[in-house]
């Protein structure tokens, strides 16, 4: 055999090794993994919720598994979300307001928070404090179309 047939056959064998050890799956960033803590309250929320949207079992029963998640996790998003939400069905827009300003403080991006919490301040009869709200998240978040028209309306 001649020299370029060597080269060509050690290139192949070379070649088929290097195909042989690339991934055979594309790459995958690692998936931080969550606590079993914080999916164990996610999961408790869920229950409690379930329990008042479907109207079987005791309401008061599942606000205290709400209340639970709290007494675990002060700043839980969702228990804070929910208790506000039925804060605001049941007439209680004090703990509404208390709710959502919470939750305005923790995620000021969210429009939804500072709007629940203006429209809980307008049924306290807060129409100065609510406007006050509505204008600080126009100015930081000029977009805010809800908030806009929620305090063009005052």
């Amino acid at each position: 055999m001649s020299r370029n047939t060597y080269i060509a056959l050690a290139v192949a064998v070379i070649a088929a090794v290097a195909i042989f050890n690339l991934p055979r799956t594309p790459y995958q960033e690692p998936v931080a993994e969550e606590s079993e803590e914080v999916s164990a309250l996610d999961v408790k929320v869920d229950e409690a919720v379930a329990i008042i949207q479907s109207g079987e079992g005791a309401p008061m029963a599942a606000i205290g598994m709400l209340l639970d998640v709290l007494r675990e996790d002060p700043n839980h998003e969702k228990a804070l979300m929910w208790l506000g939400n039925f804060s605001m069905m049941s007439g209680q827009w004090d703990k509404a307001v208390d709710r959502f300003h919470q939750l305005s403080q923790l995620h000021p991006e969210n429009e939804m928070y500072t709007l629940n919490k203006a429209q809980a301040l307008l049924q306290t009869g807060d129409t100065t404090k609510a406007l006050e709200v509505a204008n600080e998240y126009i100015n930081t978040y000029p977009d805010a179309d809800r908030v806009k028209d929620l305090a063009e309306g005052l």
